[in-house]
């Protein structure tokens, strides 16, 4: 249904055929409703349009300054209908999206890129934030999606879950490593060693993972500090330990840092991301970019 209504769209039509019967076929309706509906709209402004004989038809003073004037509205209705229909599809809008630092090793770029590809019109707000502050962001519905690490909790948040990344945890060891010549390392060699741990608190689901990965395999290293990437490897490269890693991570400092798999290590010690959104929102521009990511 177009926004301008029927009268207008046939008074364009006449005033740029100056011939009824030539509109006529233009709009697809028969000549009597098409007079019929100029005489409604004429007697609806208040003042005639047009001068009609028997041979020609041609313009008032009035209709000259209204086709000016109408021409602009029927090109901005069609303007109006093209954005709003770009906005319904997720060609155009805002999108608000939230990420951890580690989502930008490796799934974050890409995810971006083709997005801005495909989607070059979306105005994109990005925010890097702990988990914790992401998910408080997606319940107030200040951003649209977030890319994080899904921590346990008590009562799960009602937010809709896509997992769009999985990774192996990898040994990063200063270059000149007695076990950077192996080709996995085993868990039992981590025992005393001194090992650059995850922070509780500014890295909790790593950590989380990397006490519990301690713990069943009953590995007792000697952490002599904690920290979060990237830092943590710049720790590493500085001699002070080793350290466990997601494997996208290895691209960070590939030089004065090794980093090898650990020997049989189960997939249950395997590190995720999620896309995370709320079930009520239906921004289009969200909905594309959970598709981007589900394709990566």
């Amino acid at each position: 249904m177009p926004l301008l209504s029927r009268a207008v769209r046939a008074f364009v039509a006449v005033a740029e055929e100056l011939h009824f019967g030539r509109a006529a076929i233009r709009l697809n309706i028969s000549q009597p409703p098409l007079s019929q509906l100029i005489r409604q709209f004429e007697a609806h402004v208040g003042t005639e349009l047009f001068v009609r004989s028997t041979r020609s038809v041609r313009l008032t003073q009035a209709g000259e300054v209204l086709l000016h004037r109408a021409r602009r509205l029927v090109e901005d209705n069609e303007s109006i209908l093209r954005a709003v229909r770009r906005a319904g599809s997720g060609d155009a809008g805002r999108l608000a999206v939230g990420f951890v630092s580690t989502a930008a090793y490796r799934v974050l770029p890409g995810a971006l890129s083709r997005y801005r590809a495909k989607y070059p019109d979306v105005e994109l707000m990005l925010f890097e934030e702990l988990t914790n502050v992401l998910t408080d962001k997606l319940m107030a519905g200040t951003i649209d999606l977030a890319i994080f690490r899904r921590l346990p909790r008590a009562i799960e948040p009602e937010l809709v879950f896509e997992r769009v990344h999985r990774e192996k945890l990898v040994l990063a060891m200063p270059a000149d490593h007695p076990c950077a010549q192996l080709p996995q390392v085993p868990m039992a060699s981590l025992d005393g060693q001194p090992l650059v741990g995850f922070h509780q608190e500014a890295s909790s689901y790593f950590n989380a993972i990397q006490m519990r990965l301690f713990r069943d395999h009953n590995v007792r290293p000697r952490i002599v500090y904690e920290s979060v990437l990237p830092t943590l490897l710049a720790l590493v490269e500085g001699g002070m330990g080793v350290a466990l890693v997601p494997e996208s991570a290895a691209g960070l400092r590939s030089s004065g840092v090794a980093y090898r798999p650990l020997a049989g290590l189960p997939g249950a010690f395997d590190v995720d991301l999620y896309c995370a959104r709320r079930p009520d929102n239906l921004n289009p521009t969200a909905q594309a970019f959970a598709r981007i990511l589900q394709q990566a």
